[in-house]
């Protein structure tokens, strides 16, 4: 007998919480390569039931952050620098065709309001407001994917992005201004209408971020 739909749909969401907090610990490397994780320690320390816990670490192996041992279970499987750099070597490729579509189907009032949550971006980061950094980061990339009108890539976008850490403002020095100087030139290939230069700035942005990402967990590696 199937569950009701709203106990389901309560199971899924508690599992997709579970799934980003696990994928952050693993990503900072609270999670080392090889350590064990176990459904019920998860829940306990979530706050969930195994049930939900088991779907989430379910979800990561098949992303690829887990794998599993006979008589083990779930254990942390390894991700390195270079695994990060060719993670944002495909993301730039991606994005950057996003990027491009997006120039070509975007109005003047859609740049302008691509401007304007680069603004809002760049006082939040003078305010070290690392939330709202986060959130109009977020909110640039979800407008230029919105304007690209590209399902399948926008689909594709999204797997690859699991590996981009949702503290990436406050945890990878560097970020902040790299990401400033890189949406500048982004947004001047919008308000230019120049398909091939958005496609490049967008494509640099991500090499950027993976080069800085990659760094950083090289660092925490030692």
């Amino acid at each position: 007998m199937n569950p009701p739909p709203t106990q389901s749909k309560k199971r899924g969401s508690l599992s997709a919480k579970v799934e980003v907090q696990v994928r952050e610990q693993i990503l900072s490397k609270q999670l080392a390569a090889g350590s064990v994780v176990r459904p019920e320690d998860v829940g306990r320390e979530l706050g969930v039931s195994q049930t939900p816990a088991r779907e989430a670490l379910q979800t990561l192996k098949s992303e690829g952050f887990l794998t599993t041992k006979p008589g083990v279970g779930f254990v942390v499987a390894s991700l390195t620098a270079q695994d990060i750099r060719d993670i944002f070597s495909a993301h730039a490729l991606v994005a950057g065709e996003i990027a491009s579509r997006a120039v070509s189907n975007s109005s003047e009032e859609q740049v302008n309001e691509l401007e304007a949550v680069h603004f809002e971006l760049l006082a939040a980061a003078k305010r070290h407001d690392w939330q709202s950094v986060e959130e109009r980061n977020h909110a640039f990339h979800r407008q230029i994917t919105h304007m690209a009108n590209s399902p399948k890539l926008a689909h594709i976008l999204g797997i690859i992005s699991r590996y981009v850490p949702r503290s990436f403002y406050s945890s990878v020095g560097g970020w902040v201004d790299a990401s400033a100087h890189d949406h500048e030139a982004i947004t001047a290939a919008f308000r230019e209408q120049d398909s091939a230069k958005a496609r490049a700035a967008m494509a640099t942005h991500m090499t950027n971020a993976g080069e800085l990402l990659a760094e950083s967990f090289a660092r925490r590696a030692d």
